[in-house]
């Protein structure tokens, strides 16, 4: 079992302000102004024009959160972890009368909650859904909190936790907890975060989730300390994640608003670029850059692309950005960009070598084949205007690449490489 969590104030303290929060963190303080950044709908069931591309891509596997999939019969066991996991968390608490305290804190958020929702839910009532927010809520946080603490045992002490200790858990829960329809709004986990700490040097929530994430980050790398320091506020825990793989110190060239492609003119293969093999023929090297996943580069004949993990999670995490930028006008459309720059060079099994031999696509799944469905049917039902360089904020390195495929140098290079590719296959090689 964790420590307990002793409230640095005394009791006669606590019982004079019963509406007050166990350590006042500013940097990460809800802002329970009705009308501010809750106000719009940030959570979303999925399309059904979308939906119906993957359907087990949206789906939580283990756990419901939020009111999309409650009482899903296949969720309904892991309620039970939800009430344990709370009742652990109030007998750390040195309130009086915790289990009342957090109650009636999510009760006065619970309009502010519901707004936050694309459905009205009006047969869930005011009581069933406070009661919702309260146990997936100490459930996220809790878990997140003790996750933090296993990993930073100095004396090498595993924490007493079932779920850390079976194999196949943690890593789907962690998976439910980024799909879109399976949200808290991030005002409700940061209440109860400042209600359940009592040490003013905690790791701050929007740190502990980002680490807790960390083992699904598409590159299998580490934050920079610019993202784990995000005081921010986002939307949902996947917002917060989507928001890691924007890189704080690129700022990409973006066109002026109003400036469109041309599709005859621009787009010289399928979508924005030709594929990686015309490419490669036109003299464009491939390289991995090691950097943030959409930092895509491209200077002096070489396109640098970071390298993207290819395992059995990638396809549902990328496809639940995608769908939180659909969803979500306020959300910049980088995964929509990068998918589409990825259906672009990605067309048949060669492409997939060429990337494979550049370090810039690594997967776990055996066949080639599936990888190229995959990339290619990221890009299916998507509402997206091709045409508007404005909202690609990979718009000059797209022209970059084509510009350098109209140039006179990479037409011989072509050129040559066809007359290259006649003759090898004329000629015995021994």
């Amino acid at each position: 079992m964790g420590k307990k969590r002793k409230s640095p104030r005394m009791l006669e303290e606590e019982d004079k302000d019963k509406a007050g929060v166990a350590v006042d963190f500013p940097s990460n303080t809800v802002d329970h102004d009705p009308c501010s950044f809750g106000s719009q709908w940030s959570i979303f069931r999925v399309p059904a024009h979308i939906r119906q591309v993957d359907e087990k891509a949206y789906n939580p596997r283990v756990i419901s959160i939020g009111p999309f999939h409650r009482n899903r019969p296949a969720l309904i066991a892991m309620e039970a972890q939800k009430v344990r996991f709370y009742k652990r968390l109030i007998t750390q608490m040195s309130y009086k009368d915790p289990d009342e305290r957090i109650k009636t804190a999510l009760t006065k958020l619970e309009a502010r909650a519901r707004r936050c929702y694309s459905e009205e839910f009006d047969d869930i009532s005011a009581g069933e859904f406070v009661e919702m927010m309260v146990l997936d809520g100490c459930f996220i946080v809790e878990l997140m909190r003790l996750h933090h603490e296993s990993n930073q045992d100095e004396e090498g002490q595993f924490v007493e936790e079932p779920i850390f200790a079976t194999r196949w858990m943690l890593p789907n829960i962690t998976r439910d907890l980024l799909m879109l329809e399976n949200q808290l709004p991030m005002f409700v986990l940061q209440e109860i975060y400042n209600l359940t700490t009592f040490d003013k040097n905690a790791t701050p929530l929007n740190k502990l989730a980002l680490l807790f994430l960390e083992p699904l980050r598409l590159q299998k790398g580490q934050y920079t300390d610019i993202k784990l320091n995000d005081k921010g506020e986002h939307h949902h825990l996947l917002a917060l994640f989507h928001s890691s793989f924007i890189p704080s110190d690129y700022h990409p060239s973006r066109s002026q608003r109003g400036a469109r492609w041309n599709r005859q003119e621009n787009f010289p293969g399928k979508l924005w670029v030709h594929e990686a093999k015309r490419l490669w023929r036109s003299g464009i090297r491939f390289k991995y850059n090691p950097s943030n996943l959409l930092n895509i580069e491209f200077a002096n004949r070489e396109l640098k692309i970071p390298t993207l993990f290819i395992d059995e999670c990638t396809g549902p995490l990328l496809r639940n950005l995608l769908a939180y930028e659909q969803c979500n006008s306020f959300a910049a459309p980088y995964f929509t960009c990068y998918a589409i720059f990825l259906s672009s060079i990605i067309e048949t099994l060669e492409d997939i070598e060429i990337l494979q031999d550049a370090g810039i696509i690594i997967q776990s799944v055996d066949e080639d084949e599936e990888v190229v469905d995959l990339i290619n049917s990221l890009t299916k039902a998507l509402v997206f205007d091709m045409h508007d360089m404005s909202d690609c904020f990979i718009a000059q390195q797209i022209e970059d690449i084509n510009n350098f495929c109209k140039s006179w140098l990479s037409k011989c290079i072509f050129q040559f490489s066809r007359f290259d590719n006649i003759l090898s296959s004329i000629l015995p090689f021994k």
